[in-house]
């Protein structure tokens, strides 16, 4: 697949920039596949939850239980959610390395506060948590559908959401986590950034620079899809003249074109500018919580995450030390959380580096800053986690999945880890 097979989008005389022109583009077919996905992942999950709640005893300890008369519902409030009722209920920590209290500054303010804006409606956190998660995982869906099938075709379009819907982490946009909700932010800033609608774009990726710390990457994304749009090219069909003279006067020209398609460019590069606020906005809060505008990246140190710029030349010495291997691993000798991360690293590598090869740049750097950025600390922790974010690389599998073979070997590593993954998550064990 080459970059055009990502075409350029068309604004339609600019007509497509109006809510109007996106509303119409919906239609009910494409609402009945993504419905019928997400309903079917979503009951498979549930069902996965009940059977294994009901028969596999939980692990001995000490465990809050959210919903007590409600197994399904109270398999989705796990580990982090407990965090955010925590921020929901009495507030944000700034954490402390030297007495072991984590700060929960780490987690970013808009998925808390919409859980708590639905809670007053509920009138229970819990339940308001789940349902953010689902609204929110459908609307990623949609988002997602919508752009897999401008780009390519409905086919291509119903299996991007399926893999998505089915990936093995997929439990942690049905939990009360903020996947879902960033995952539907950015599947709609390169939905409306396609359109040209930047207005719509500014808004999703401000709103993702509040969901998490990666979300502010999406400037980079609304910019080179405005820039793309207008046809801007880093180097000239043709490098070398039959002269230097020649050569000069072919670059001088092609750099002339380039600066007026910059101007050219200036609703997305001004939309871009927006994106940053919801960053800004969360800094401004915590500096005049705690007088520590970075909070939320110096109390990583508390949850034992290193940001600094030798981390990751560290990364491979953690993974050996992690993975704890004994002399028969054929036996259960090694540490299996760091496995899978390990595996869903390895696996997403190479088609992060194809998202940067083969596809228009906004996908690729998206990709490739968006995989880098957990790796930057040194620690593969989560990896199997964060590879949802990689949209790009989810819209690749859909593409290759037109061959038959592909799209069963896609389905048969996914859906058992799926399984997996939701019963060790569901019995309180740690898988991201």
């Amino acid at each position: 697949m080459r970059s055009s097979d990502f075409p350029l989008a068309d604004d339609g005389g600019g007509r497509r920039t109006r809510l109007a022109g996106l509303l119409r583009a919906i239609d009910l077919r494409a609402v009945a596949v993504v419905l019928a996905i997400f309903l079917t992942t979503r009951l498979l999950l549930l069902l996965v939850i009940f059977l294994s709640s009901a028969a596999i005893p939980m692990p001995s300890g000490t465990f809050g239980y959210a919903i007590s008369d409600n197994i399904v519902l109270d398999g989705l409030i796990r580990h982090d959610s407990w965090w955010y009722v925590g921020i929901i209920e009495h507030g944000y920590t700034i954490g402390d390395v030297q007495t072991g209290v984590q700060g929960t500054v780490t987690f970013f303010p808009l998925y808390p506060l919409l859980v708590k804006g639905v809670a007053a409606l509920t009138g229970n956190i819990f339940v308001a948590g789940v349902v953010v998660s689902q609204v929110a995982f459908l609307a990623a869906l949609g988002f997602l559908y919508g752009l897999a099938r401008r780009e390519f075709d409905d086919e291509t379009a119903a299996r991007a959401v399926f893999y998505l819907a089915a990936a093995p982490s997929t439990i942690f946009c049905a939990a009360m986590y903020t996947e879902s909700l960033f995952i539907a932010l950015v599947c709609a800033t390169f939905y409306f950034s396609g359109r040209r609608m930047w207005e719509w774009a500014a808004a999703a990726g401000a709103l993702a620079a509040a969901t998490r710390n990666t979300g502010v990457l999406l400037a980079a994304v609304i910019a080179l899809e405005g820039l793309s749009q207008q046809g801007l090219r880093l180097r000239p069909e043709r490098m070398l003249g039959a002269t230097a003279a020649a050569t000069a006067r072919l670059w001088r020209d092609h750099m002339g074109r380039q600066v007026r398609v910059v101007f050219a460019s200036w609703p997305s590069l001004l939309a871009a500018c927006y994106v940053p606020i919801g960053l800004v906005a969360y800094m401004a809060f915590l500096s005049l919580t705690f007088g520590d505008p970075l909070g939320f990246i110096h109390a990583q140190a508390s949850w034992g995450r290193s940001t600094g710029a030798g981390s990751i030349l560290n990364i491979l010495t953690n993974i050996k030390t992690n993975l704890n291997l004994g002399d028969n691993i054929w036996v259960g000798q090694i540490n299996t959380l760091t496995l899978l991360n390990l595996l869903a690293t390895l696996g997403f590598a190479p088609l992060v580096l194809l998202a940067v090869i083969k596809l228009r740049p906004a996908y690729g750097i998206y990709a490739a800053l968006t995989f880098y950025a957990p790796l930057s600390t040194g620690s593969i922790g989560s990896m199997a986690r964060y590879v949802l974010m990689l949209i790009p690389c989810f819209l690749l599998l859909a593409v290759w999945g037109r061959r038959s073979w592909v799209d069963r070997l896609v389905l048969g590593v996914f859906l058992p880890l799926t399984t997996y993954f939701a019963i060790m998550f569901s019995h309180w064990y740690f898988v991201g």
